[in-house]
């Protein structure tokens, strides 16, 4: 189903208009429905969102339908039909849908509960934008590394400053050259991104003029690129881990006894994401995985990077997490320009 949700807000900076469309925020929560595939969110100062519920689809097919909306501007259509109005009149769907229900202390509860749920939902959740006008896509090729890996290894080093160690990282990648193909999960953990956040480590060194440490770090960022490339293009290929994985799991339901594998400490760590990553055009942004991680969305354009991040709150982690991800991106370029 296809929904189009008529907010009251009028958002302005790119922060705002993120967790408005992805929240509803506690005036227009009430204005998301997430038993729907698609909704468009548009506010009173002409500000449009997407919003997609994962279960049916992926992000890429929306991809289409949201560059087609980004193509024209409102003058095209007025141009082309003469029935639009500029100032069409609204009207409240639910207007007299209830008058029939018995309004009965039950419901009162229930509905109260359900105001009560999402405000602590809402207000439990924080999101932060970094739009890096640094460099993108045109720099990070022409220094011959791949702008996903590139950005990846840019995360992989912030959120290791931030959690002081690193965390299982899931990237959504597409296995769509198959039939009825969705998604596998890159990882970008392995043992070239450990050595590069190793040498770099947990805080800024100021050391790019050393030139043999300089080189080391520019040589592991490029290997741990590299090997991030390998994973994806072998992920694409359907040679991932985790859909295999997932599939044992489900088999094994059936089963009286669960594979010691699936119980093993060390694959139960592997596969719980505290950081969930994933890139689409248009500054794309999803919700945290487990309590105590982080969501990142991001869009590499040729000359800057969109990041949307965010987590629960009471960590206040979002906007540090902001600050450490523009931090490792230029202390990446230093490496490259010095070299």
């Amino acid at each position: 189903a296809l929904v189009l949700c008529l907010d009251d807000e009028e958002p302005r900076s790119k922060q705002e208009c993120g967790f408005l469309f992805w929240t509803g925020g506690l005036k227009s929560g009430n204005n998301r429905w997430f038993d729907k595939s698609i909704q468009f969110i548009c506010t009173k100062n002409g500000k449009l969102g997407f919003l997609g519920e994962h279960s049916m689809m992926d992000g890429m097919p929306l991809v289409g339908l949201c560059a087609h909306i980004l193509r024209y501007n409102y003058d095209h259509y007025l141009k082309r039909d003469s029935k639009i109005k500029e100032k069409a009149e609204t009207i409240h769907i639910f207007d007299g849908a209830f008058n029939s229900f018995i309004n009965t202390d039950r419901i009162e509860y229930l509905l109260a509960k359900a105001r009560k749920n999402n405000f602590e939902l809402i207000s439990s959740q924080e999101l932060s934008v970094q739009h890096f006008k640094g460099y993108g896509s045109i720099y990070m090729k022409e220094a011959k590394i791949s702008p996903d890996a590139y950005i990846q290894m840019s995360v992989q080093l912030a959120t290791y400053r931030l959690f002081g160690k690193q965390a299982a990282t899931y990237e959504a990648s597409q296995v769509r050259n198959f039939i009825h193909g969705r998604t596998e999960t890159t990882r970008a953990v392995s043992k070239e991104s450990a050595l590069f956040l190793n040498a770099m480590g947990d805080s800024v060194r100021y050391d790019e003029k050393n030139t043999k440490m300089r080189n080391l770090k520019l040589e592991l960022l490029r290997a741990a690129a590299d090997s991030h490339v390998i994973y994806l293009k072998n992920a694409a290929k359907g040679l991932g881990v985790d859909r295999h994985m997932f599939g044992i799991s489900m088999l094994a339901q059936n089963s009286s006894e669960e594979p010691s594998l699936l119980k093993d400490p060390l694959y139960l760590r592997s596969k719980y994401w505290r950081v969930s990553t994933s890139t689409l055009p248009n500054s794309p942004g999803f919700g945290e995985v487990v309590p105590d991680g982080v969501g990142i969305g991001y869009e590499v354009k040729p000359n800057s990077c969109i990041f949307t991040i965010t987590a629960r709150k009471e960590h206040e982690w979002t906007e540090r997490l902001s600050k450490l991800i523009e931090e490792a991106l230029v202390e990446m370029r230093s490496l490259i320009d010095m070299d």
